[in-house]
């Protein structure tokens, strides 16, 4: 009996056989190749799933964080939370607006008021009568918090910025919000932070359940080794995602957890899908076996003994061994013949298809060149530069050259860098109608008919140098009024040569009262009416819109700034008549500063505020003329931004301090009292004269702080002289200080000096404050009213700087004043001027009628002296006896 051996079967029954297993192999190859691609897409969408659940999780706790820290700013820029961090009443804050049902309307469990030393002015916490002090120290004392208040203290007040973000408290997760202070302009320097808190662990998910697609928890760190891993079961997939706080660090975890319902349902459908399948593969198999044999197989036989007569008939090289079947001799027979004709087509076909899609193509451009004559052209090429075809085949290139260069072609100059190794060019190409198209040209060498030719593939780049221009348009231009936006013309300013270019700073301050009066409607077109008048008087200048009322143009060109200035002339000239507006008359009051090219190597921003200072402190008619920005006028305006910027922390540590200046009784020289007066000896500006200091303490709501400094200094001084020595009389000392107008009126005022004189125990008499009668002018009531009540302390008043200003002898009468103080500008007169004289005389006179004091100020000769004492002038100041001095100085001559 023979064994059986697939090598001994006929090639009938062989192919037969291959073909059934074949086929059930492919079946169930593809059955499992289908099931494993099949569950790949199921694990994808399911991980895409608990990935766009986490991330809904991660994003909707990042928008809590940025929306605590967007709302915040509403508190942060009112002038009531400024004012309670700059004077510290906590009190009437609170009253007014701390209260749990706050807390509820603004969605917060925690608020913190900061000032700049970081000390917390006043605070709220949920559920706490006052304040969680534990929860509030935490908070005040973490790591993210501490490190923005030193980064903050790090950078110029203008760039203090606010930060959110998460910190872990207790135990639990809180979102928190630090925002710098300010007025409700956004102008002022920073009084300190508010600090807004929302305890996240209590709100999330639980708050949140309705709007998240996946079941969501937060927990503490404890899985860090499977943070962004998923873990998958049978039924469920979890991802843990880190939580980072506002510091950096991690500090939770977010676990989200959703149902396979994909996978159990399509694991139970292809179990169903795998029997019947297989069972009907099976089945068509033995069909298909059996017809396959009767029908198809037969005519493998025949197959056999003819490649046996052909290999019988000629030899091949290793076709005919025994160890190959009827078809491997076969498919090598072939495969030697036609191996390198079916090479050689290949490799043409490829050549053929990519060179037919070039040359087919939509967006390109093809022409090809032998001689520098164009042999052939596609239709996009036609129809870019708009010829028929028999136009422009067999015609030279040069035909397409644009004749603005008589001496040399862009063609000859392109063939030129060709032969140079260049192959791309960018150029201009004519139409048959002779307009000029912006092309990029790319050159390359092909065989055709035969021979080399030239290929160029252009591209028409108008549209996208269009494109180029509206991006650049809507980036860099001011949308309302179609100038250069403040970034652009600062990076274009930046460019310029130092030293070879001026601006001009024009101010339009009037421009910011037409929105608050007229409307933003009217605004627009004011902006818009302006923009056109730098467009006819300054054409040729890069001019750009840098605030809602500023503007600058750049004149890059030193030949061109007389030019300019006349340009700036006429602006002015224009601009000084009112001009209508969509039928309102509108004063645009213009000012013009123009910075001296000498110093155009500083900082832009630096050159911008001297500009503006120029402006502010010009003497020259600014409606008419074309203020120059000299080198001294900006080192005057970096003194004077020094000067701002150091003023708060002068107040602060103490740098504003007290002198004192003696008042000598007239007749015998004796020193009776003495006048307070503030003095900043600035580290690097030196001596800062109180005429400069004063107006910007006002200006930064820091007079009534400064004003309450030196009223302490003088009570402590004038308590520390009387108690170690007395005038020759046995009398003690007085001590004058200077009152702002704000601080007159000042609410906590009356308050204030109480404490101060229970404290210093300044006795009736001790303590004059000198007013100036502009103070007095207003409801004059209530004015006596508040003068009364402080002269119940002790206290008097002296009414300084008399014949100047609003000056009438009527205040002397209406008010309770115990003294009047001459101005020296009277004192300065009396030897020359005979009016002085008269008018001292009489003031003295009246004076003493009413039962005053007069002290005569800023005397400086003997003369003087003896005049006032021939009039009865009961005491005198001034350089002639004394100096502002320091303590120490004061008590060595005492």
């Amino acid at each position: 009996m023979n064994r059986f051996n697939l090598r001994n079967l006929k090639l009938q029954t062989k192919t037969a056989l291959y073909f059934v297993l074949g086929l059930l192999g492919i079946t169930v190859s593809c059955l499992y190749i289908t099931r494993y691609f099949f569950f790949i897409s199921i694990d994808e969408i399911e991980h895409m799933q608990l990935s766009r659940a986490s991330q809904q999780a991660q994003s909707l706790i990042t928008k809590l964080s940025t929306d605590v820290e967007a709302r915040s700013f509403d508190w942060a820029y009112w002038d009531e939370t400024n004012e309670l961090l700059v004077n510290g009443d906590s009190r009437s804050y609170r009253e007014k607006n701390l209260s749990q049902g706050g807390l509820n309307e603004l969605n917060l469990d925690l608020m913190i008021f900061v000032d700049s030393r970081q000390i917390v002015i006043e605070a709220i916490t949920r559920d706490s009568k006052k304040y969680d002090t534990v929860l509030v120290s935490q908070l005040m004392l973490s790591e993210g918090v501490q490190q923005h208040f030193k980064n903050m203290t790090a950078v110029l007040d203008s760039n203090k910025r606010s930060k959110s973000g998460l910190l872990l408290l207790n135990g639990q997760i809180w979102n928190v919000s630090v925002a710098p202070v300010r007025d409700s302009e956004g102008t002022s320097i920073s009084s300190g932070w508010l600090i807004w808190g929302q305890n996240l662990s209590s709100r999330f998910p639980g708050k949140y359940d309705s709007i998240l697609i996946a079941e969501n928890a937060i927990t503490l760190n404890d899985r860090a080794e499977t943070i962004d891993q998923v873990v998958k079961t049978k039924n469920t997939m979890t991802l843990w995602s880190e939580l980072i706080d506002i510091s950096g660090h991690s500090i939770a975890n977010i676990t989200t957890t959703i149902e396979r319902h994909y996978f159990k349902k399509g694991n139970i459908l292809f179990n169903y899908l795998f029997i019947a399948v297989v069972v009907a593969a099976v089945i068509i198999s033995i069909v298909t076996a059996f017809l396959f044999r009767r029908r198809v197989a037969v005519r493998f036989s025949d197959l056999e003994r003819d490649i046996n007569q052909l290999l019988s008939s000629y030899q091949f090289a290793g076709v005919s061994s025994s160890n190959k079947d009827e078809l491997d001799r076969l498919s090598t027979l072939i495969q030697a013949v036609a191996s390198d004709n079916s090479i050689t087509q290949e490799r043409l076909q490829d050549t053929q298809q990519k060179l037919d899609a070039l040359y087919q193509s939509q967006t390109m451009g093809v022409l090809l060149i032998r001689d520098r004559v164009i042999i052939d052209i596609n239709n996009t090429a036609l129809s870019m530069l708009d010829y028929l075809q028999e136009e422009i085949l067999n015609k030279p290139l040069d035909m397409l050259c644009p004749d603005d260069d008589p001496n040399e072609c862009h063609i000859d100059f392109l063939y030129h860098q060709f032969n140079l190794g260049e192959t791309q060019f960018e150029g201009k190409l004519l139409t048959s109608q002779g307009h000029e198209i912006d092309c990029h040209i790319e050159i390359s060498v092909i065989q055709y008919q035969g021979g080399d030719v030239m290929m160029l593939a252009v591209s028409d780049v108008r549209e996208k140098r269009e494109q180029a221009k509206l991006i650049e348009s809507l980036v860099e231009r001011d949308h309302l009024s179609g100038l250069w936006n403040r970034k652009a013309i600062i990076e274009k300013a930046s460019c310029l040569e130092a030293n070879n270019y001026t601006l001009l700073y024009i101010s339009m301050p009037n421009l910011h009262l037409i929105a608050e009066i007229y409307g933003h409607e009217q605004y627009d077109e004011a902006i818009r009416f302006v923009a056109a008048q730098f467009g006819s008087k300054l054409t040729e200048y890069l001019v750009g819109r840098i605030s809602a009322y500023e503007f600058i143009a750049l004149v890059p060109n030193l030949d061109n700034v007389e030019d300019a200035r006349r340009g700036a002339t006429k602006l002015l000239e224009e601009f000084s008549e009112k001009q209508t507006i969509n039928g309102i008359e509108i004063d645009l009051k213009c000012e013009i500063s123009m910075i001296d090219p000498e110093i155009s190597d500083n900082e832009l921003n630096s050159l911008l505020q001297a500009a503006s200072y120029t402006i502010q402190n010009g003497k020259t008619d600014k409606r008419t003329h074309v203020l120059r920005v000299t080198r001294n006028m900006f080192e005057r305006s970096q003194a004077a931004s020094r000067i701002n910027r150091d003023i708060l922390s002068a107040v602060r540590d103490g740098s504003i301090h007290a002198h004192y200046q003696a008042i000598v009784d007239a007749n015998s020289g004796e020193i009776k009292g003495f006048e307070a007066l503030a003095r900043w000896q600035h580290p690097e500006l030196g001596f800062v004269s109180p005429e400069v200091f004063i107006p910007l303490a006002e200006k930064s709501d820091l007079i009534v702080e400064l004003g309450e400094k030196i009223l302490s200094q003088s009570c402590q001084f004038i308590e520390k002289v009387n108690a170690t020595y007395s005038n020759s009389a046995g009398n003690s000392f007085s001590i004058h200080v200077n009152l702002s107008a704000p601080h007159f009126y000042h609410i906590h005022l009356s308050s204030f000096l109480q404490e101060l004189v229970a404290k210093y125990h300044i006795q009736p008499g001790q303590l004059v404050i000198e007013i100036t009668e502009s103070m007095l002018m207003g409801i004059e009531d209530e004015i006596i009213s508040l003068m009364e009540e402080l002269k119940s302390f002790g206290i008097l008043f002296a009414l300084d700087d008399f014949g100047t200003g609003y000056s009438s002898f009527s205040t002397l009468c209406s008010f309770p004043l115990d003294i009047v103080k001459l101005d020296k500008s009277y004192i300065d007169q009396l030897e020359t001027n005979d009016r002085a004289k008269s008018l001292v005389k009489n003031i003295a006179k009246m004076a003493q009628e009413l039962g005053l004091t007069t002290v005569a100020e800023g005397v400086e000769t003997a003369s003087q002296v003896r005049k006032l004492c021939s009039w009865n002038i009961e005491e005198i100041q001034g350089y002639h006896f004394y100096r502002p001095m320091p303590e120490s100085k004061i008590m060595d001559i005492l």
